[in-house]
């Protein structure tokens, strides 16, 4: 299928807003950049109001903390507690934050009527890895140990991510299983990057250029992830070397097809899903890398976040 037209605009436009080099900007220069020309390509957070934003900010490894934002929907006619989703933002490790992922947590809010706690995990090269990871695996702890302050149910967790965040929302569920943490009904993993080694997979040389994000954009990421190229294959990095992945939560994983992670994307649901995981994998034809930050402009980015919401719903549904 060809690329979407309306993408193909807006890549076009995007070229005319030229970003910092990858090869000699500094990682400010990197973050100011990208993180501007995300803000300035996502509808406002009140176009998807909800019923109320709770922040808090959790104890961490450093004295600055690990800052969590609830979303709480509006469900008319209910007052029981309401499942709850720990969302991981995407950003390469590098970028993002939980204030310019606003819009995106409060349309899945709405879509999934279901708390979403936005977490504001450390970023690399500051932090590297495993820091962000570790900061995740709290802020789940937290959130099932306080869920019903906020009207949730300590009962009905599962985690969501996109790109890096969806990395990290699928190692949290790995991590959850394996260290007697909370259990998790659901990983919502959209377009996660899973493989970190220098050659990757096909689909890094087939749309590592033209389509947004490029391989030279993924490389940089990684670099300043890692501390060493060994850790790409850690098993809290690259999740394709992994062969544990029997007794995971049941997962919908996303990808795009013009995406350099799709091949990545794909073969962790693969894999997952010959594991015995119970495996929805959803190609949406068409589209880039970071599409879902196009909701409310676009047919299908809204189409996915219906999907996940819907998805999210079933999934985390009261067991009678």
């Amino acid at each position: 299928m060809p690329l979407d037209r309306q993408f193909h605009a807006w890549l076009v436009e995007a070229a005319q807003h030229p970003l910092p080099d990858f090869s000699t900007g500094s990682v400010s220069d990197v973050r100011q950049g990208l993180d501007t020309e995300n803000n300035r390509r996502t509808l406002p957070g009140s176009t998807y109001p909800v019923a109320r934003i709770d922040h808090e900010t959790l104890s961490g490894e450093t004295d600055a903390g690990i800052g969590l934002r609830w979303y709480i929907p509006q469900v008319h006619g209910s007052v029981a507690s309401l499942p709850v989703v720990t969302f991981f933002h995407g950003g390469g490790f590098v970028i993002g934050s939980v204030d310019n992922y606003d819009t995106l947590c409060r349309a899945l809010c709405r879509a999934s009527k279901t708390i979403v706690v936005s977490v504001e995990y450390r970023l690399a090269p500051e932090a590297p890895f495993p820091a962000a990871t570790n900061d995740c695996m709290a802020a789940l702890r937290h959130v099932h140990a306080t869920a019903a302050q906020h009207g949730g149910d300590a009962e009905r967790l599962a985690v969501a991510g996109d790109s890096a965040g969806g990395q990290l929302a699928a190692v949290t569920a790995l991590r959850a299983r394996d260290e007697d943490g909370p259990a998790l009904m659901g990983q919502c993993l959209i377009y996660p990057q899973t493989d970190f080694t220098a050659a990757g997979t096909d689909s890094l040389d087939r749309h590592g250029v033209g389509y947004g994000l490029t391989r030279q954009a993924r490389d940089w990421f990684v670099a300043q992830y890692l501390t060493s190229p060994e850790q790409a294959l850690d098993q809290h990095v690259g999740l394709l070397q992994r062969t544990d992945l029997a007794g995971l939560p049941p997962a919908l994983v996303v990808t795009a097809e013009f995406d350099p992670l799709v091949d990545e994307g794909e073969a962790y649901a693969r894999h997952m899903a010959e594991a015995g995981v119970t495996v929805i994998a959803s190609r949406y034809h068409g589209v880039i890398h970071g599409f879902m930050r196009r909701v409310g402009q676009h047919r299908l980015a809204d189409q996915l976040v219906q999907q996940c919401g819907g998805w999210l719903r079933t999934t985390l549904a009261p067991v009678n």
